[in-house]
């Protein structure tokens, strides 16, 4: 038993060290070469595409953002997916020049198909799509113009909390963005976000299948990756803080879960088989390690306990840690400890309702 528990621990240990030590290194080295190389990328060239419903209570700090920013795109597309609420007033009441509110064609609804209706007339070379209750620094845009040309940018975002118990919320995209980018570093991204991501607009009309999966309504992301990694095209992924913007964790325990269902419909239905294997390896080893725990409280074997939890929470805690403080989420780093002791107890629960619960957004039920 000892012995098992010392190879599994080991196993642990050694795959987070090659992708978040190993990885990490070959992706920073990346992201060097993308700020060296030419073309720049020129904010003339970019048009933002914002799709929102319903945001009237997140959007103000995203107008803040851009109304503070020293420099903006070329154009600013907003495009409202049949809002109940006065979001688009108070979008009116501080439009910034250029910009402009398109609203969806009526019998169409979703934010693939609002994306797609807003591309399609946006007059860039370049789209940044952008979710309406994100905020950033006023250099963000500025900073787009240090990278080089690619087909694809993955560009972070990362959840800031406004309550402490809220700093929770954060460690499991923490954790999984800072395995992406490791991976990113040793064989390509597996995930992206569209609350920040930017690409070629032709690229976009040519090789985005989006008819393949819109019965999905969320994942326009992750299918958008897919498509272009699918098709061979540039992609590049830059997990740098320069290049962040910022959203709020969830606010009650019944948005998180709405949230981190429909992530898993739609990165099961993506269907790369890279990902999968990943995530059937991490999920067997990660219930081994706490199988093995529950078995120690259950026998009361608390060496055995203390070495397991001891020993991932160090190694959690070490090797993510970098990733942690260049975002600045010290809290969130600190509560890992506690994270590893609510782990269990939040997968079972998703085991459970899953079979069962209907996940919303923005009112609208998802199947």
């Amino acid at each position: 038993m000892k012995e098992g528990v010392i190879v599994l621990m080991s196993i642990y240990f050694f795959g987070l060290l090659l992708v978040l030590g190993i990885g990490m290194w070959k992706q920073k080295q990346q992201q060097k070469r993308y700020l060296r190389i030419r073309p720049k990328l020129s904010l003339d060239e970019i048009s933002v595409v914002i799709p929102f419903r319903n945001e009237s209570k997140r959007i103000q700090r995203l107008i803040e953002s851009l109304n503070s920013s020293n420099k903006l795109p070329a154009e600013l597309i907003f495009i409202d997916d049949h809002s109940e609420d006065n979001t688009c007033e108070l979008i009116l009441q501080s439009l910034q020049p250029d910009s402009q509110i398109i609203q969806m064609e009526v019998g169409i609804q979703g934010k693939k198909r609002a994306l797609q209706q807003a591309i399609q007339r946006a007059k860039g070379k370049y789209i940044l799509t952008l979710d309406a209750d994100v905020f950033f620094s006023k250099d963000y845009f500025s900073n787009l113009e240090l990278l080089s040309e690619a087909e694809l940018y993955l560009l972070p975002a990362v959840l800031k909390a406004e309550k402490p118990w809220q700093h929770l919320l954060e460690i499991d995209l923490l954790l999984i963005n800072a395995i992406n980018a490791g991976l990113s570093g040793l064989v390509r991204p597996i995930i992206a976000s569209g609350a920040n991501m930017l690409f070629k607009k032709e690229s976009y009309l040519t090789y985005h299948r989006i008819e393949s999966h819109i019965q999905v309504p969320s994942g326009d992301d992750i299918y958008l990756l897919r498509d272009f990694r699918t098709s061979r095209l540039t992609i590049h992924l830059m997990a740098d803080r320069q290049f962040q913007v910022n959203t709020e964790t969830p606010q009650s325990l019944a948005e998180f879960l709405h949230q981190r269902i429909r992530w898993i419909a739609k990165t099961s239905d993506v269907k790369d088989h890279l990902s999968t294997f990943l995530a059937t390896f991490q999920s067997i080893l990660t219930l081994s390690i706490i199988a093995i725990m529950l078995y120690a409280i259950a026998f009361t074997k608390w060496k055995l306990f203390g070495f397991v939890y001891c020993s991932k929470t160090i190694v959690d805690m070490l090797l993510f840690g970098p990733f942690f403080m260049h975002f600045k989420r010290p809290i969130a780093w600190l509560l890992i400890p506690f994270y590893q002791f609510l782990y269990p107890f939040y997968n079972l629960l998703i085991i459970l309702i899953l079979p069962f619960f209907n996940p919303k957004w923005k009112g609208r039920s998802i199947n």
